[in-house]
């Protein structure tokens, strides 16, 4: 399945600046992030290199894009995507919140330092639940909260895509965006967008895939 993906994404990509002039009338001005961003490397080097973090300049302008109040990830690891999303709470006033799914490293039970690079000061809107994804998409449902934006970035396997992807997007509000990490490693991601009848853009940064929906 990773080889008919991967085919699939080298055909169908593009690039951030493509996806960003798609939307050049929309006037989202990535300056201000990219100075935090930057402040945030040279604060955690070692985890920025070491982790690899998702495409984040997609993640915030996403977030503009819809004018997200709700947000909601699945994987947090460090809290690069974490840090992100509230980077832009912050610059919208904080008028939102971030809701974060995640669980404990299997072969770090005790050392468990989830988005260990959030500063304190960041984390008024933040709710991290932590559970799998399975478990806490079953609680969100029950609150009937709709969400702006999601980012999923768990579990890679086939079945883990299988079962999250139609609760997130039954959690994401009209109009609202899917984003999907790593979309390559199996042919989930594209099933699933097949089954909604939605033709997803795939974007390509650092030699990984993103996969964006628009609800």
């Amino acid at each position: 399945e990773s080889q008919d993906s991967k085919i699939i994404c080298e055909k169908n990509c593009i690039n951030n600046t493509t996806f960003f002039n798609n939307y050049a009338d929309r006037n989202i001005n990535l300056n201000s992030f990219i100075k935090q961003k930057e402040t945030f490397k040279q604060n955690n080097p070692n985890s920025y290199h070491l982790n690899g973090p998702a495409n984040l300049d997609l993640l915030y302008f996403c977030c503009h894009l819809v004018l997200a109040k709700e947000i909601l990830e699945t994987g947090v690891a460090d809290g690069w995507s974490s840090i992100t999303f509230l980077i832009y709470l912050e610059n919208i006033q904080n008028k939102g919140k971030l809701t974060s799914v995640d669980m404990p490293y299997l072969d770090k039970p005790y050392d468990y330092k989830c988005g260990k690079i959030i500063p304190r000061e960041f984390k008024n809107h933040w709710l991290l639940l932590v559970k799998p994804d399975s478990l806490a998409l079953k609680d969100l449902k029950k609150e009937s909260k709709k969400y702006d934006l999601v980012h999923y970035d768990s579990d890679k396997s086939i079945k883990g895509r299988q079962e999250s992807y139609p609760k997130l997007w039954e959690l994401l509000n009209n109009g609202g965006i899917l984003i999907s990490d790593d979309i390559s490693d199996n042919m989930s991601f594209f099933n699933f967008c097949e089954k909604i009848k939605k033709k997803p853009m795939v974007i390509k940064y650092k030699n990984k895939f993103q996969g964006v929906i628009v609800k």
